[in-house]
C-alpha cells in the first residue's frame, strides 16, 4: 500500500509579509525565509504563503466556499491561547465554544483571509457512541 505523509498547506494571500508575522506573533509560527518568498512552520506543518493579486474576502465564518474553509491547531488550554489572540489584536472570528463534549474551540482570521480554528480536545470528557 502507498503511504501518503504529510508535506505542507498552500495559503494565499495578498501581503505574504503580513500574514507570516500575524502567523509567528498569535501562533508562535516559525518564520522560514527562502530566495524571494516566506513560509512557515507550525510544529512539523509547513505553510507555504503564495503571494496573490486581486484577491477578495469572505467578511463570516458561514460564508463557505468550495476548496479548504480552514485548518485547526490544537492547544493544551484554549483559555490561555484565547486571551493570547486578544493580546495579540486577531480578529476573532467565532468566540470560545463547546463543539461536543471534550471539545472547545475558537476561530480567528489572519492577514490573507485564513481561517483557523483553534481547538482543545480533553479526551477525558469526550463520549463516544
Amino acid at each position: 500500500m502507498i503511504e501518503f505523509k504529510w508535506d505542507h498547506l498552500q495559503l494565499c494571500s495578498a501581503d505574504p509579509e503580513a500574514t507570516a508575522a500575524w502567523f509567528a506573533r498569535c501562533l508562535n509560527a516559525e518564520i522560514v525565509r527562502r530566495p524571494g518568498r516566506v513560509d512557515l512552520r507550525i510544529g512539523s506543518i509547513n505553510l507555504f504563503i503564495t503571494p496573490l493579486a486581486g484577491v477578495h474576502t469572505f467578511p463570516l465564518h458561514s460564508e463557505q466556499r468550495q476548496g479548504i474553509d480552514h485548518f485547526g491547531v490544537v492547544v493544551d488550554d484554549l483559555n490561555a491561547a484565547f486571551e493570547h489572540l486578544l493580546r495579540c489584536e486577531a480578529e476573532i472570528v467565532e468566540p470560545i465554544k463547546q463543539v461536543r463534549p471534550g471539545v472547545r474551540a475558537c476561530f480567528v482570521r489572519s492577514p490573507g483571509d485564513i481561517l483557523v480554528e483553534i481547538l482543545e480536545r480533553r479526551a477525558a470528557e469526550m463520549t463516544f457512541t
